[in-house]
C-alpha cells in the first residue's frame, strides 16, 4: 500500500476503509460478531490517530485537539451503544464521520507520518 498511496492518502486511507467496513457490517447486522470486530477496528484506529496527533512534535491546534478527543469519545461511546443495540441511523453518522475525516485528511497541507506496521484494521 505505501509504495503507491502519497503520505497524506497512506493517513487518510484508514478512515477511508473503516466506513466501508462499517457500510459493509450495516448491510448484514444479524452478524453481531461482525458488527463488534468493526465497530472495535474503528474505535482503535479513532484512539491511535488521535494519540498519535497528540503525541506528534508539530504543533496541532487547540480546535484540532479538541476535535480529536470529542470525535474519539463519540466512536467509543457509539461503538458501545451499537454493540447492545444496532441503530442504522448512528450507523451510517460513523460512516459518514469517517468519510469526512478520510477527506479532511487528504486536503491537509500536513500530515503525520505513519509507521510502517498500520496496516488495514
Amino acid at each position: 500500500m505505501s509504495e503507491s498511496l502519497s503520505p497524506q492518502e497512506q493517513v487518510a486511507f484508514p478512515f477511508l476503509e473503516a466506513a466501508v467496513r462499517i457500510d459493509s457490517a450495516k448491510q448484514n447486522l444479524d452478524d453481531k460478531d461482525l458488527l463488534a470486530r468493526v465497530l472495535d477496528d474503528n474505535v482503535a484506529l479513532w484512539l491511535y490517530f488521535k494519540n498519535l496527533l497528540l503525541n506528534a512534535e508539530e504543533d496541532i491546534a487547540a480546535e484540532t485537539r479538541t476535535f480529536l478527543i470529542q470525535a474519539s469519545e463519540f466512536m467509543v461511546k457509539a461503538a458501545q451503544l451499537l454493540q447492545r443495540e444496532a441503530d442504522e441511523e448512528l450507523i451510517s453518522r460513523l460512516v459518514t464521520i469517517n468519510l469526512n475525516m478520510s477527506e479532511l485528511l487528504l486536503q491537509a497541507p500536513v500530515v503525520p507520518t505513519l509507521p510502517q506496521n498500520l496496516g488495514g484494521a
